[in-house]
């Protein structure tokens, strides 16, 4: 049997966990598992053989499989059809739009997110540790902010991941207690007004904003003229929210998942999804097989 894995972003020492059990869990059935890779120049599909032989060699980052652009995979759905025409199962690391009709295979979607933005999933792999990792860089920006008075209202815009409303954005504000900022809009830009009002009121030193990448905060700045600021930015980018080492909770998922995905492989089940229940993964059929799993 010939198992074809793609991963979309996020979590990659979760991803890399998953692939490896599959390797090991697989390998002694006479099974094949394949990296699914873009090629960076032509941007179409490639299969990589992921081989046990070079597990003790390289270790688990071995099979930290590049990510496949979400925008290309798209583009090429079409095409899906013929470049994955020998797989016997697909598994889709992560979250994309994808018609279930177009590949060539059964298919298991795996909640991966840092955004935890899987409909019917309480859960997914990597949140927790992006969570737990852009909080903790705030709070050190406010260990420095809460020992330093310059005599007026210092406002951090703190921008994270994301083009759009997710958990990841409203959590992060509530546990920093920070300001969501969505747009720039007139209603919005008042409202801030009135926030910066309160802190100077109140003789508060600092103030956090929160936003996605959809906000420019370099631009946002220019409605603040009128006052008597220390506006800084500060960016969280990708590479912050993961990493070799996640929280306690990711690997439980981790370790839930990657048992999951194997025991699908190895059985008759039909195309479908996990999904985090209670700490649990569950198996979800797709019952139409044209239905899109988002």
């Amino acid at each position: 049997m010939k198992i074809g894995v793609v991963h979309f972003g996020w979590a990659s020492a979760g991803t890399a966990q998953i692939v490896r059990t599959l390797i090991e869990g697989l390998s002694k059935e006479e099974n094949t598992v394949y990296g699914i890779e873009c090629n960076k120049t032509t941007k179409d599909i490639e299969l990589k053989e992921l081989s046990d032989k070079d597990l003790s060699k390289f270790g688990s980052h071995r099979y930290e499989l590049s990510i496949f652009p979400q925008e290309v995979w798209k583009e090429k759905a079409s095409t899906h059809a013929n470049s994955l025409a020998n797989l016997d199962k697909i598994i889709l690391l992560g979250q994309v739009e994808t018609d279930l009709k177009q590949l060539p295979a059964k298919t298991l979607q795996v909640p991966i997110s840092i955004f935890n933005n899987i409909d019917g999933s309480q859960l997914t792999l990597g949140y927790d540790t992006a969570f737990n990792a852009i909080v903790k860089n705030i709070e050190s920006v406010r260990d420095t902010a809460s020992s330093l008075s310059y005599g007026k209202v210092r406002t951090f815009n703190v921008q994270i991941p994301g083009a759009g409303p997710s958990k990841l954005l409203e959590h992060t504000a509530l546990a920093v207690e920070a300001v969501v900022v969505k747009d720039a809009k007139e209603e919005t830009i008042v409202n801030l007004k009135q926030h910066i009002r309160e802190k100077e009121a109140n003789k508060e030193g600092y103030t956090f904003f929160i936003m996605d990448q959809t906000v420019n905060p370099e631009q946002l700045s220019e409605h603040f003229k009128e006052f008597d600021l220390d506006w800084k930015v500060v960016e969280i980018d990708d590479s912050q929210c993961g990493g070799p080492f996640p929280t306690a909770l990711d690997r439980l998922l981790a370790n839930q998942l990657k048992k999951a995905v194997v025991d699908w492989t190895l059985s008759d089940q039909p195309s479908g999804q996990l999904l985090i229940q209670d700490n649990q993964a569950l198996f979800e059929e797709i019952n139409s097989i044209s239905e899109v799993v988002k």
